[in-house]
């Protein structure tokens, strides 16, 4: 994660998608890129990671915010879209560590702050779309002290059934929504406690699933607004 090794020289041309629901930020940090990546576009720009899919565009890196407001799971995002090929840049106002660990497990190549000047955004994107993964200083000191902190490997159903159960959801409608019985409801949701034991991060009761669900990204922090 950018340990003293050569930086690539700067690129002209870069193709750079992005998916982020915020596009007042996304606008100037286009412009800007576009500056200091001379001949480089920004496109496409999509809210969600499904949209961006659809596209099917030609790329060198993604920008994903880290958190979109459309309920779909950080890591997941990340592993739709490394898996066409696509290094990622995570952009992120969200700073919890615990969800930026799960984003790199899925294979994220670099975190950036949305508050980031735009000389170090322009850096950060042409050293992820030449191979290099990048960790600004901050966030690398962040990275190192929570080593110690445990996520648990959630296949993706068990994830589904902790989201919408941690959320307020009964079993039985939780079991509807996923188009499985309630059996198989109840599976997902003990294989998913058995995990987070194991990691050292009881989740016995569904309030402890909620926190649990909150600090992976998994749910929205308290007071967000999801789209739809």
């Amino acid at each position: 994660m950018l340990r003293d090794q050569p930086s690539p020289p700067l690129r002209s041309g870069l193709r750079i998608g992005a998916v982020d629901d915020h596009p007042v930020i996304l606008a100037g940090v286009s412009e800007g890129l576009r500056w200091h990546l001379s001949g480089s576009v920004v496109t496409p720009v999509t809210r969600s990671v499904d949209f961006f899919l659809a596209a099917a565009p030609t790329v060198d890196v993604v920008l994903l915010d880290i958190e979109l407001h459309d309920g779909t799971d950080p890591a997941d995002n990340v592993r739709r879209l490394t898996a066409k090929g696509w290094p990622v840049l995570l952009f992120t106002q969200d700073p919890r560590m615990h969800l930026v660990s799960r984003t790199f497990r899925a294979g994220a190549q670099g975190i950036l702050s949305k508050g980031e000047d735009l000389t170090t955004i322009a850096y950060a994107v042409n050293l992820v779309a030449s191979g290099t993964p990048y960790l600004s200083p901050e966030w690398a000191v962040a990275v190192a002290q929570d080593e110690a902190w445990t996520a648990p490997n959630l296949a993706p159903r068990e994830v589904e059934a902790v989201r919408l159960y941690a959320a307020g959801m009964k079993l039985t409608s939780v079991a509807r929504r996923l188009g499985v019985s309630e059996d198989t409801a109840r599976t997902y949701l003990l294989r998913a406690r058995h995990k987070y034991a194991e990691a050292g991060r009881p989740a016995n009761t569904k309030t402890d699933l909620y926190i649990r669900a909150v600090e992976d990204g998994i749910l929205p922090t308290p007071g967000t607004v999801v789209d739809g």
